[in-house]
């Protein structure tokens, strides 16, 4: 809850226009206050892509980032079988009947099985670090990091972000992990503003 609350908020913006109804505003607000009903949760993320679709006009990405880790906690807490229940309806209505998604990408440690909480999704197409083809898009490549701080006015700093950063290898493509060079450079530009 506190994690679907979180994206509301984090487009909150949409309340201010004229785009979504009232009840839909108070539904909203209900969601992004954690007030809501626990049935309204496993639908959250498709009536977030409707009123943001709505705002927009266009159609939405959504992007889930290590979907496995609430499986694996809920496993370890005793309560797994009330979570595989509540992210198949979250997956089935953001990425199944979603009439307002563009695509989805769903990352995580555990490889998707088309026999278990995706089983209502028929249209997934699996891409691991085996897959050769995209493994410069599991982190940055040396040229995108360089770009990254020439832009940010860091790029002096490119052997040291190498030697804490650089070392992931996929296929034959060597990559930087992407959050820990987004993290470095925040870092430093805070620290240059201080």
């Amino acid at each position: 809850q506190e994690a679907i609350a979180g994206e509301f908020a984090r487009h909150a913006y949409v309340l201010e226009s004229d785009c979504i109804s009232e009840d839909d505003r108070e539904k909203f607000r209900q969601l992004m206050g954690r007030r809501a009903e626990q049935k309204s949760y496993a639908t959250s993320l498709a009536f977030l892509s409707e009123c943001l679709k709505n705002y927009h006009e266009k159609n939405v990405i959504i992007l889930i980032d290590e979907y496995d880790v609430p499986l694996e906690n809920s496993w370890f807490r005793g309560f797994y079988e009330e979570m595989i229940d509540f992210i198949r309806s979250l997956f089935e209505s953001a990425l199944k009947t979603n009439a307002n998604l563009e695509l989805a990408v769903i990352t995580g440690c555990l490889r998707i099985s088309r026999e278990s909480i995706f089983t209502g999704l028929n249209n997934l197409r699996i891409i691991s670090i085996l897959d050769e083809g995209y493994a410069e898009y599991f982190g940055f490549t040396q040229e995108e990091v360089k770009a990254l701080l020439d832009y940010y006015g860091i790029g002096e700093r490119e052997e040291e972000v190498r030697e804490w950063y650089d070392g992931y290898l996929f296929g034959k493509t060597k990559v930087y992990n992407p959050w820990s060079v987004i993290c470095y450079a925040s870092d430093i530009l805070d620290q240059n503003t201080e």
